[in-house]
């Protein structure tokens, strides 16, 4: 990837680091287009798809594609999540810049998701131990997990496709809280987990007194995360 992708956020050059060349690929939720554009104008994709729920943001991507003169390469559509998509047209697919939940959602309602052939980039903006803990009940693997830091913001970018392998996972697992960042000794995954930490020691704080069992393995966890970012594991 060249000087297109370069220029991205750090958040979004993360995201294009697990793009397969010559992908087709799929921006659910892709605000003003910028991270297909990169990746098209670079040459790294075979053709993009920018998709989003909502018009505003859709034209703003809209513009961008025509000011790029990339409009032979990426298409737009309007719509809900994949709904828009059809199987054949896409390898990667990017679900960024929503909440845990709602790229569960997405991908729960993809009547195509369990191709395995697809590959999922996953961005919560929220509630990654929720999304992690789905992922892995649905059948679904994550392959590789890495954290940024963009502003004042740390984020955690997976890369997924299904397996058919369900996994049972505790609501206090530390695979739901740290995922393949156990493997990461990046001070940027430090940071991801250290706030996931702090998150946490509040919500144990919080039912320490009305919940002393939830709040102890609130603290068994949290103790179980401090050792991952203290031993860069």
């Amino acid at each position: 990837m060249s000087s297109a992708v370069a220029s991205l956020d750090a958040r979004l050059r993360t995201i294009a680091s697990f793009v397969r060349q010559g992908a087709r690929l799929a921006d659910i939720g892709c605000d003003h287009g910028y991270l297909v554009c990169a990746l098209a104008r670079d040459g790294w994709i075979k053709s993009g798809l920018a998709c989003d729920v909502n018009e505003k943001p859709l034209g703003q991507a809209r513009r961008e594609i025509e000011r790029q003169s990339l409009e032979d390469k990426i298409a737009c559509r309007l719509g809900d999540g994949l709904s828009v998509v059809d199987e054949g047209e896409v390898d990667d697919i990017v679900i960024a810049g929503m909440g845990g939940e709602t790229i569960a959602e997405i991908l729960s309602s993809c009547k195509w998701k369990e191709l395995a052939a697809k590959r999922f980039l996953l961005q919560p903006m929220t509630r990654a131990p929720f999304l992690r803990h789905w992922l892995c009940t649905h059948g679904f693997g994550i392959m590789a997990e890495r954290a940024c830091v963009c502003g004042d913001h740390a984020y955690t970018v997976m890369q997924v496709h299904y397996t058919g392998a369900r996994c049972k996972l505790g609501e206090y697992d530390l695979y739901c809280y740290a995922g393949e960042l156990t493997c990461d000794a990046s001070m940027e995954a430090k940071r991801f987990l250290n706030r996931a930490v702090s998150a946490l020691r509040k919500q144990e704080s919080g039912i320490e007194k009305s919940d002393p069992v939830h709040a102890g393995a609130l603290r068994r966890l949290v103790n179980k995360l401090v050792t991952v970012i203290e031993e860069g594991r």
